[in-house]
Parts: C-alpha cells; sequence; structure tokens
C-alpha cells in the first residue's frame, strides 16, 4: 500500500517496483491532479479516481497521458468481496443497467 499525502513519509508510487494493474486513487478532490502526475510518472498502467474525488484536471491529465481512467464509480461495488450495502447497490445498478464494465 502506498499513501499519496504529503504528511505520510512512507513509500510513493515510484518506490512499488512489482508490477501492478492500476492504482486506486482516494484523496480529496483537491489532491487529486497531483496523485495522478504521480502515478502517470510512476508508469501506473491505469488509474481508478474513486468516486467523488475526481476532478477535471484529473482526469484529462489520464486522458491526455493515454493512461485508462475509471471515475464516477466506487471501488467497493466491483471489488471482491462485495458485502452489505455496497452488494445490494451493485445489484441494483446492474439491474438498472447502470453498472460499468
Amino acid at each position: 500500500m502506498v499513501y499519496l499525502a504529503d504528511a505520510d513519509p512512507g513509500p510513493r508510487l515510484g518506490s512499488v517496483k512489482d508490477q501492478v494493474e492500476g492504482v486506486i486513487i482516494a484523496v480529496p478532490r483537491d489532491q487529486s491532479e497531483k496523485a495522478v502526475k504521480e502515478a502517470v510518472e510512476a508508469g501506473m498502467p491505469r488509474v481508478w479516481l474513486q468516486n467523488g474525488c475526481e476532478s477535471k484536471a484529473a482526469i484529462a491529465l489520464c486522458e491526455e497521458s493515454g493512461v485508462p481512467v475509471v471515475h464516477g464509480a466506487c471501488v467497493l461495488m466491483y471489488a471482491e468481496p462485495v458485502n452489505s450495502v455496497h452488494a445490494f447497490h451493485r445489484w441494483l445498478w446492474k439491474t438498472l443497467g447502470l453498472l460499468k464494465k
């Protein structure tokens, strides 16, 4: 796990040596562009901007960099196992045809 908060002296995305499929970013909206910039610079192949943290600038940076981005959806409806209220929400969105693929 990598924390992107400036106050945390822990590892940064650039220090990840293992091959990863992508990064989930869940930061305050005003920090999302900076987090995406770090992800792009670290060579992350995909970005998921957790619902509520995305900004137009962060989304645009992904698109301009050719990095596929998911936004406007809660990762807890997709990450297995999906439990509790998230399972109901997932079922409802799937039934209504709103679940992103």
